[in-house]
């Protein structure tokens, strides 16, 4: 085996990110709509803009992902006074999410099985990739974890892959990458010399091309694990 440690991208690679988020957005705009008065629609395109303008604004940093200062912004375009509304619609949309949350096929048996050790480096802010872990019940299997929150930088900045690299106390050249966006997980540990292990999940199943290099394509955890003992 010619890795000696793994980074490892938790969100929509370690479990299905739509099916955790598409009901929980789902019952927090419901639940903001019926709050505020307002037809769905209305709710749902607030939401959209509160979202973008969010994004742009804290662009790199972990806060642009809030779900409560997205839900600020919708209390705030109707009249409302955000602190009870906006925090309420966040703690629904997480309960609801984690009840939705579950591990990829093969997950587990991989992060038993790989016999190296493990850092998680995801964007968002620490608190809540803490409590995914708590319930997704894989902290034993994991040695470190990094947040952008932490290092004030999202992948594919170099530095969120530097600090993983420090606290597992090895070279990053003695590192792979997991990940599931090419642009953020992939090009950001490419870039640092790694080599990268791609959970495709948008097209299905397509075969590596010449110029993805030490890139590999997988498409479930049991055949990752495979590929990362070779």
């Amino acid at each position: 085996m010619k890795f000696e440690g793994i980074l490892l991208d938790l969100d929509n690679t370690v479990y299905d990110y739509k099916r955790a988020h598409e009901p929980a957005i789902a019952a927090a705009l419901q639940w903001l709509a019926a709050e505020l008065e307002q037809g769905l629609e209305a709710i749902e395109a607030q939401y959209v803009a509160c979202r973008s303008r969010v994004n742009k604004s804290l662009h790199g940093l972990a806060s642009s992902h809030s779900r409560l200062l997205y839900f600020q912004g919708i209390a705030e375009a109707f009249g409302r006074f955000p602190h009870l509304l906006a925090g309420a619609a966040e703690d629904l949309y997480w309960r609801t999410f984690f009840d939705n949350m579950q591990l990829r096929p093969g997950c587990l048996a991989f992060l038993q099985s790989v016999g190296l050790p493990i850092a998680i480096v995801t964007d968002l802010t620490a608190r809540i990739q803490f409590d995914k872990i708590a319930h997704l019940e894989i902290a034993n299997y994991l040695q470190a974890i990094v947040t952008s929150e932490e290092s004030g930088h999202e992948k594919p900045h170099p530095r969120i892959f530097e600090l993983a690299a420090q606290k597992l106390d090895l070279p990053l050249t003695a590192l792979c990458m997991i990940g599931d966006s090419f642009e953020r997980d992939i090009e950001g540990a490419r870039k640092l010399g790694l080599d990268c292990y791609w959970l495709n999940t948008e097209a299905g199943i397509i075969q590596p091309i010449a110029d993805m290099g030490s890139v590999t394509i997988f498409d479930d955890f049991l055949q990752l694990l495979e590929l990362v003992k070779k």
